[in-house]
């Protein structure tokens, strides 16, 4: 593709019910928005992912999470993009409020949200590097971080906020960065006391690259807000909100940010009008990237999506230009979407370039092979998960402490390590329904 198409979907509080009764009214809204986003995404060529700024569930429970990932499913299915390009962040509907409501958590919420400045930080820091408070401070989001897992989303005292990045024809790289705003999130809630710290904005400038953020809670959502606008407004071309269930966009400094409206906002609010986006980056020329914001807004009387047209130009679309942004010297095709891989992940970078077939190379580089197996492996119910791994025979008894997520790298490594990404990927493949065609994994023989 010669450019990225996102689609930027907000507040889709799916609950437990959603989609399994006649009486949910939100069904054809979901319908709709899936016609819709086929039809606008095939306009432009076709999608590349799905960006979600939380309130993916509605109270945080794990039956909201299998209803959101199932539609999810479907809506990547209809805009023909794959099933795992979907990156996430939490909101605070994705908070499981018992527990955030426990003695402990409530505790650690309030110690940190009497802190100001550098002191707050210090805090977030001391809280987050110990075991047990951490470990606290996180159980809100365990079926959030379970849900998020299968899309490599999820988030951790080690690694609060998580990285893609995506990888125009040019050699520029749109870095993804999720930051996580449901941290310290309870029934007490309210404006100027949400915290996200200066870690999760303590971007790198990095020559050919620019930052797209994802996060729920907009600034003025944020007890910390100066210092989080000052790093995000300095560095980062393009922040995503939600929140709010009202679009806005803005141009402040060389930055765009967009904060949503809601794809599933409440019936009872005044002014019920669900929205989504589509987002076309692509290169304008040498020094300018181009980005095009497709406002998608509910039409009450028609019961569609219609076009939130430019009012100036009278075109379904609003254009933006990056200055500043040179088209890096060309060295060698780019992946679409890769992680960033460290020395202990080589073993699988390795094995993940080992063979790709005529398909992969037909018009784009070959696809991240690892995300894929990740998505696979983990929306597998959990017994075939475990028979996977006992067949594998790589996994110690201690292993079997770690979470989901933990647990798969775990397996990922060894089974790179063993030689046998190969079996990982046929044994989870022939346990789906719709098995790949072909094993990237398996060596020429």
């Amino acid at each position: 593709m010669d450019k990225l198409v996102l689609v930027h979907l907000s507040d889709i509080h799916f609950t437990g019910a959603s989609g399994t009764s006649v009486h949910d009214l939100d069904s054809e809204v979901r319908n709709e928005l899936l016609r819709d986003a086929a039809r606008v995404t095939k306009g432009l060529g076709g999608a590349t992912g799905v960006l979600v700024t939380g309130d993916i569930a509605y109270s945080g429970q794990r039956t909201e999470y299998d209803r959101a990932a199932t539609w999810l499913l479907e809506f990547c299915r209809a805009i023909e993009c794959p099933d795992e390009s979907v990156w996430v962040v939490p909101g605070n509907h994705d908070v499981d409020r018992k527990i955030a409501n426990s003695k402990v958590t409530k505790t650690l919420h309030e110690s940190i949200r009497a802190k100001q400045g550098p002191t707050l930080d210090k805090e977030l820091r001391e809280i987050l590097t110990d075991e047990n408070s951490a470990k606290a401070l996180l159980a809100p989001l365990a079926e959030y971080n379970a849900f998020a897992a299968r899309f490599q989303c999820s988030v951790s005292a080690a690694k609060p906020y998580w990285e893609r990045d995506l990888v125009l024809p040019c050699g520029t790289i749109i870095r993804l960065r999720g930051l996580c705003s449901a941290f310290v999130s309870n029934e007490h809630d309210a404006k100027n006391n949400i915290v996200l710290g200066q870690a999760q904005v303590n971007v790198h400038r990095v020559d050919g690259v620019e930052y797209l953020t994802l996060c729920h809670h907009p600034p003025d959502w944020l007890q910390d807000q100066d210092t989080v606008v000052s790093h995000l407004e300095s560095k980062v071309r393009m922040q995503l909100f939600g929140h709010k269930h009202s679009q806005r966009v803005q141009e402040i400094n060389k930055t765009l940010r967009v904060t949503a409206g809601a794809m599933h906002p409440e019936r009872n609010e005044s002014g019920w009008e669900p929205m989504y986006n589509v987002i076309e980056i692509s290169r304008l020329d040498d020094q300018r990237l181009g980005v095009r914001l497709f406002q998608r807004r509910w039409h009450k009387d028609n019961h569609h999506f219609l076009a939130d047209q430019d009012r100036n130009t009278n075109q379904p679309h609003h254009d933006y230009v990056w200055q500043d942004c040179p088209r890096p010297a060309r060295k060698e095709p780019l992946a679409i979407e890769a992680p960033r891989v460290t020395a202990a992940d080589s073993a699988m970078s390795a094995a993940v370039a080992a063979k790709t077939t005529a398909k992969d190379t037909d018009a784009m580089p070959p696809p991240n092979h690892e995300r894929r197996l990740t998505f696979r492996f983990l929306t597998l119910p959990f017994r075939h998960q475990i028979a996977i791994a006992n067949s594998l025979n790589v996994l110690t008894d201690e292993d079997r402490a770690l979470s989901d997520e933990a647990l798969f790298r775990e397996l990922f490594k060894r089974a790179a390590a063993n030689g046998l990404l190969a079996r990982l990927w046929e044994e989870t493949e022939e346990r789906h329904a719709d098995p790949a065609p072909f094993n990237p994994f398996e060596t020429s023989k």
